[in-house]
């Protein structure tokens, strides 16, 4: 719990602005599976040519999720600051498309 606990930290300590995170089922551009993951949310940085989209961190996966709540319940207790909303094993997602963060970036014959 305490390698969970520091990730979260630095992530709340070094992304900005501060993320908020998500417990859901995995699903990303390449995977999608019904195992519970956390994931962090914020948007890109400045720097980023996706500056200002939003941005999903992968934190943490567990095989079940009572497994994952419980983990979670004890960062709580040890971080009462620390809040995450929980979309359930049957619940929706936060995963956009990649083409669809990308979309306000020139084609390829533009450049």
């Amino acid at each position: 719990m305490s390698d969970l606990l520091d990730r979260i930290n630095d992530l709340r300590s070094t992304v900005r602005p501060r993320p908020t995170f998500t417990l859901e089922m995995g699903r990303g551009e390449t995977y999608r599976h019904a195992r519970p993951v956390l994931y962090a949310h914020s948007v890109y940085e400045r720097s980023s040519v996706l500056a200002g989209q939003p941005r999903r961190l992968f934190v943490e996966q567990w095989d079940s999720w009572e497994e994952a709540r419980a983990a979670l319940t004890e960062v709580r207790r040890a971080a009462c600051s620390f809040n995450f909303e929980d979309f359930g094993d049957g619940g929706g997602t936060s995963y956009i498309p990649s083409s669809v963060l990308i979309r306000h970036l020139p084609e390829d014959d533009d450049w």
